[in-house]
């Protein structure tokens, strides 16, 4: 047969070489013009041979996943075949030509970005002896002699029999990737928590992650050697694929409980009430039919999965918990006050509770969570070379903010968010054959080219759980009617001689009070006030009286409880909204050009991020401000106009209240905008003069659009904020200019303010190559990003003015000057007085500041004079520092360009052993505080910003470098060294921009760096008789300037220079220990188990165990002990260097152990029908570790801070309204229990697939 097809060869020879151009033509088009970005999917690359060894041209190939075909093709002149672009996930291999047994290699595992090679393969000829089919399972080569990324990668099927639901929880599993106590990712080998992405389906992923398990092909997880198509990240990338359509109908069903809650108890395997319910459906929606009209192959066929979570307590706590007992909340909510025994005022009665008024509960109160996830995917059969797919998913998560400090008394007033985040994608990839004649190498093959296009969408909202938007509920105490009478005195009025009775202003003279129902637990404070004293004079007055006196107004808050809880009926003071939306066109197109695998590519993101936030408790506060302002609160009298009246035998003399803003309303007017829409909304006079008593108005009757922005923004002391939102929380319809924030007005004259949403750009290309020399694989490339912030920025950090330069100024006030000759022609002139400058006192270029005479100095305050706080720089011509902060100080961000090369290789000394190494350079685009916020510095003069965004920071930037050796040991075990070095350069940090106009203030900038050293060894061992297992080590030292941006905030805050120190980060985890093992007992004839009366007692059961092994993260330990557990502790004092001391080493173990269940179903066999039942037993924490997540810096201690045995606060301990009462209440408070990891959690779960 091999001999017949000769003569078949050379006839097509001749077409090979004309198809041969034309591809190369086509090829070089869509290399010049198609590109794509993350993630790149897998390739196979095989070689089929004949009975005599030799290269089978021509033989059919053909790719199934779940029963679909995904790829059809055939092998070249030399029987070499390679698959490109196939998405993670397992799959089937099948080989077939005339005359020859099937060949079908079952269980491929692709991995993203990977080349999977294969054994040669050899086709036998058919015989009646030869089954139809040959059949072999896949094994998994122990060595990637790939080499490429670092890290590791889970599958569907490991993934099943884990005790983790998360890809998180499977990340964890890999060496270098380090967690907390909880489990909680803390950093990739070193890196910031920001610098590390999730992606699904290649979808980068703002929001959540979470995903139904059942959904879940595979994870992937990158440590280093991230290759060029990847890109915006420093730290490490954990890749999800989900799972495609079938050919045929599967579906399955999964519940899992710990417990459920009847009262107030729980009844199950913990105290924490975890429920869930998972469901998953797959198969065609529409089949092809052939002439028969029977089915078969599918054009349609989707996947679906989705689940449903409560959970009473997410977090659980591992040491006791309290709360005051119900019927004592009800006393004190009835008598939450008591007279001082002075005769004004009022003490707390929870200062006075004794220890029996608590007690302990099983659970966090009011803490419940429910979360629900889908995944769906629709996959279109366009043929064996063109692959479409649609595909979504999305989390809902709903739950209360729990809170420590609210924990013991007021743990019903939380607040509530709600976070929804879904992402939508479609997929259309085309390959191109080209089977060319082994002679020639350079000719192009295995070509393709993907599009694809996805959209995001990140919403969350938190509100009080009570009052939801209902803004004016939030501090409602209730209502307060102020009965008014005038004020009077006798006198010589008009100088006649004769007393008259003269109307001397408006006074209080009794409020009377209504509690709110809406804040029951809040107006009960005020309630009994009134009810304290009989005597209205000196106690219920005025409004003034009754806050001095202990009762609370509209907008007040309870006092704590000592400094160490929040009382009961705290109002929670926030309402927020957030909405960001990411959409993304990626392209790629790949060949091979000979030996070269060549990728090319690109990226284009817009996101949008808008908010709207809003303190609500104050605005009470601020309409009490506005209401009545025009006439001073009703207590100002027009003098110009008296009126005339008889009192008895005097002479009454009254006046009208005084209209400081008659007319029609202005933007410009002393009265309100707030007032002007009171009045109108009561259908009152809007240009009346009326006292309006706000804190006698239903909440109801107010609403944010009454307000101005400015009203609201209040002069920096924001009730607001917001982009992308207008000041009253309603989405701004197009894009508003800088400009308009500075000079857009309303019809009646008032400033809008907008801010548009933040709209960064960012886009990226890259070239990868993949080839061979002599025994060296090579991985190299190059990426460019672009980010653009899309945004104004300023012109100089340290002015809100346009200032001079030295080639600016020749003369001052006529004089002339000279420079120094050292001193750029581009720096900041610095003169003796901004109003009237008559000499130069220094310069500044960028942050570099000189004296007069060209010295260069470290402190500004020596190039200002000393009657200024700040050095006064020479303003341009025409501007005065009268003048409001406007737009000619900002220009346009400049685009960032980096470029990264990424270089990897590998060299397998013998098919059991290689070394492998990279060089990578990463950047990631700011992500803290970087959005231009026009606030920060329209009000920054006025001393009420403290920190202001850098809407100017440039990308961080990463270099990685890594060596390693892999060898197998033996034919089910291999062991990876790895050693990698990190630089971290251009980290975000706060920064001081000390002698900025018109006012210092703290920013950040790209000033932190840092370095991380470590070594990893990675065991891999097989599934070898009943047992496999992955472990690994890790030491790392991981040292910088800052842990995160804000690491310097308290040396920033004492005006200090810009100091930077290499010390341990706080998340530097020296020593890691990772085991992931799996121990299971087949059945039949793969049993080896223990047996009782001849039954397999464990069949189809294992076990899989996780555990983590850690040495404790640094901490800095303080010379002084502070009380910490007091709601505003005084500041620590470092003793011996920052992070010089360690935590203690924490342990978590996960377990799951699992039985296999096969159903059957049906009569006879070609009706029969099984289905497989799993059930499981999961443990977290199974030892019930008490792992330390934090201590107090003073006593190195997780539930003692040493306050209360500290000699020095003895006298402010005693001097409490009750001693044992705060030792008690503070006792409580210090022993916090989330410094302590979370304590063992067990669930039972079944799983039936059908």
């Amino acid at each position: 047969m091999r001999s017949s097809l000769t003569s078949f060869y050379l006839e097509l020879k001749f077409d090979i070489m004309i198809k041969k151009i034309l591809l190369t033509t086509i090829s070089v088009f869509i290399l010049s013009h198609l590109s794509f970005a993350q993630p790149q999917g897998g390739s196979i690359k095989g070689k089929v041979n004949d009975e005599t060894g030799e290269g089978f041209p021509f033989v059919n190939v053909a790719l199934f996943q779940n029963g679909n075909l995904k790829f059809g093709g055939t092998t070249d002149f030399d029987g070499v075949f390679k698959i490109s672009n196939v998405t993670a996930g397992s799959y089937d291999l099948e080989i077939k030509f005339v005359g020859y047994q099937t060949y079908r290699l079952e269980g491929l595992i692709v991995k993203g970005g990977k080349l999977l090679p294969l054994s040669p393969i050899q086709l036998k000829e058919a015989t009646e002896l030869l089954k139809e089919v040959e059949v072999v399972s896949y094994k998994v080569p122990l060595i990637d002699k790939d080499g490429g990324a670092s890290g590791g990668t889970v599958t569907r099927e490991d993934l099943a029999r884990m005790p983790g639901r998360s890809a998180a929880s499977i990340a964890n599993t890999v060496g270098g990737v380090q967690s907390d106590a909880d489990g909680n990712i803390t950093s990739v080998r070193g890196s910031r928590s920001d610098a590390t992405y999730y992606y699904i389906d290649g979808i980068k992923v703002r929001g959540s992650s979470n995903l139904p398990k059942s959904a879940i092909e595979e994870v992937s997880v990158m440590t280093g050697g991230v290759p060029a198509n990847f890109g915006d990240v420093t730290g490490g990338i954990i890749s999800i694929t989900t799972r495609g359509a079938s050919r045929t109908y599967f579906g399955g069903v999964e519940a899992v409980t710990s417990g459920i809650k009847l009262g107030d108890d729980v009844y199950g395997l913990d105290n924490n009430g975890f429920n869930l319910f998972e469901a998953t459906l797959s198969g065609p929606l529409l089949m092809k039919r052939d002439s028969t009209g029977k089915k078969t192959d599918p054009i349609l066929g989707f996947f679906i999965s989705g689940n449903f979570n409560h959970q009473l307590d997410p977090r659980p706590l591992a040491t006791d918990q309290f709360r005051l007992s119900p019927e004592v909340r009800d006393s004190i909510i009835a008598n939450p006050l008591r007279p001082t025994g002075n005769g004004f005022g009022a003490f707390y009665n929870t200062d006075f509770l004794t220890e029996d008024a608590f007690e302990q509960v099983k659970f966090r109160q009011n803490v419940a969570s429910t979360r629900a996830s889908l995944a769906g995917k629709i996959d279109v059969n366009a043929g064996p070379n063109v692959n479409l797919s649609f595909g979504a998913s999305g989390a809902y998560l709903n739950r209360n903010l729990p809170s420590w400090e609210n924990s013991l008394f007021n743990y019903d007033n939380l607040g509530e968010r709600t976070d929804l985040d879904w992402r939508v994608y479609g997929k259309f990839t085309q390959r191109f054959q080209n089977n060319q004649e082994g002679e020639d190498r350079k000719a192009i093959s295995n070509a393709y080219y993907t599009l694809m296009v996805d959209y995001s969408k990140t919403t969350a909202s938190t509100f009080d759980n009570t009052h939801g938007a209902n803004y004016f509920n939030y501090g409602h105490v209730g209502r307060f009617d102020i009965i008014k009478e005038d004020s009077w005195e006798f006198r010589d009025f008009d100088g006649n001689g004769t007393i008259d009775r003269v109307q001397s202003g408006v006074n209080d003279v009794e409020v009377v009070f209504t509690p709110s129902e809406t804040n029951r637990d809040l107006a009960a404070i005020t309630n009994q006030y009134f009810t304290l004293y009989d005597d209205v004079f000196d106690n219920y007055e005025n409004l003034t009286q009754i806050l001095d006196g202990g009762g609370l107004l509209n907008g007040n808050i309870p006092q704590d409880v000592y400094g160490v809880w929040r009382n009961l009926g705290r109002s929670y003071n926030g309402s927020n909204q957030s909405d960001n939306s990411q959409f993304r066109i990626t392209f790629v197109t790949s060949a091979d050009i000979g030996d070269h695998a060549i990728s090319l590519g690109a990226e284009f993101e817009q996101r949008t991020d808008r908010y709207f936030g809003v303190s609500p408790v104050g605005l009470w506060g601020l309409m009490r401000q506005l209401a009545n302002s025009h006439t001073d609160y009703g207590r100002s009298i027009d003098l110009s106009n008296p009126e005339f009246a008889t009192f008895g035998s005097f002479t009454q003399v009254s006046f009208p209240t005084l209209n400081a803003a008659p007319g029609d309303f202005s933007g410009t007017d002393a009265q309100s905008f707030f007032d002007y829409n009171l009045r109108n909304s009561l259908g009152l006079d809007d240009d009346g003069t009326e006292f309006v008593n706000v804190d006698a108005l239903d909440p109801n009757q107010f609403s944010l659009d009454m307000f101005s922005a400015d009203e609201l923004l209040n002069n920096g002391n924001s009730y607001v904020s917001y982009y992308g939102y207008d000041h009253t929380g309603q989405k701004i319809k197009g894009r508003p200019s800088f400009d308009d924030f500075f000079n857009q007005r309303d019809e009646f004259g008032n400033y809008t303010r907008p801010i548009g949403a933040f709209e960064p750009i960012y886009i990226a290309g890259y070239i990868m190559d993949k080839f061979a020399f002599d025994d060296l694989i090579f991985n190299v490339g190059v990426r460019v990003d672009r980010f653009d912030a899309n945004q104004q920025v300023l012109k100089d950090d340290y002015s809100l003015y346009p200032v001079r330069t030295v080639n600016e100024v020749g003369a001052i006030n006529g004089q002339t000057v000279s420079h120094p000759t050292n001193i750029p022609s581009t720096a900041v002139v610095y003169i003796d007085d901004i109003e009237d400058p008559t000499a130069i006192l220094g310069y500044r270029d960028g942050q570099q500041w000189y004296a007069a005479n060209g010295t260069a100095v470290t402190d500004p305050d020596e190039v200002k004079s000393s009657e200024f706080l700040v050095p006064q720089p020479y303003l341009a011509q025409g501007v005065s520092p009268d003048d409001a902060v406007s737009s000619n100080a900002f220009e346009d961000y400049t685009p960032q360009i980096n470029v990264m090369p990424r270089i990897a290789f590998s060299f397998p000394i013998s098919d059991e052993a290689l070394f492998f190494a990279h060089y990578d350079v990463l950047t990631k685009r700011p992500t803290t505080a970087n959005r231009l916020d026009p606030l920060d510095y329209f009000y920054l003069q006025t001393g009420n910003i403290s920190r202001v965004n850098n809407p100017n920071l440039q990308p961080e930037k990463t270099i990685d470098y890594e060596l390693g050796f892999q060898q197998v040991l033996n034919t089910r075990s291999s062991l990876k060294i790895s050693g990698f070095y990190r630089e971290q350069r251009n980290q975000v940090a706060l920064v001081n921009r000390v002698g900025a106009y018109p006012q210092s203030y703290t920013t950040y900038g790209n000033i932190d760096f840092g370095t991380i050293k470590g070594i990893t060894f990675a065991y891999d061992l097989r599934r070898s008789g009943n047992i496999s297992m992955r472990a690994s080590y890790t030491l790392q030292f991981a040292d910088g300037t800052g842990s995160d941006p804000n690491a310097a905030a308290r040396l920033i805050a004492t005006d200090q220079p810009n100091l930077r120190t290499i010390y341990p980060y706080n998340y530097d985890q020296r020593h890691q220990i990772i085991v992931a093992s799996d121990y299971r007992y087949g059945s039949g004839k793969n049993y080896n188990g223990p047996r009782i009366a001849g039954k397999e007692i464990f069949k189809n059961t294992g076990a899989n165990l996780v555990a983590n092994f850690a040495s404790g993260m640094p901490y800095s330990k303080s010379q002084i002990v502070v009380g910490s557990a007091l709601l505003s502790p005084q500041n620590t004092i470092l003793l011996g260097e920052p992070f010089g001391s360690r935590k203690p080493w924490n342990f978590r173990a996960d377990l799951q152990i699992d039985r296999n269940i096969t159903l059957n179903f049906g009569g006879d066999d070609s009706k029969k029908k099984s289905a497989n039942l799993n059930l499981y037993l999961l443990m977290t924490n199974v030892f019930n570790t008490l792992n330390v997540r934090d201590v107090y810096r003073a006593t190195g201690n997780a539930g003692d801070d040493g306050y209360l045995n500290a000699s020095e606060y003895q006298n402010s301990i005693t001097g409490q309204n009750s001693e044992a009462t705060f030792r008690y209440l503070y006792t409580l408070k210090a022993n916090n229990p989330y410094n302590f990891g979370i304590p063992r959690q067990i669930r039972f779960g079944a799983k039936l697939d059908f």
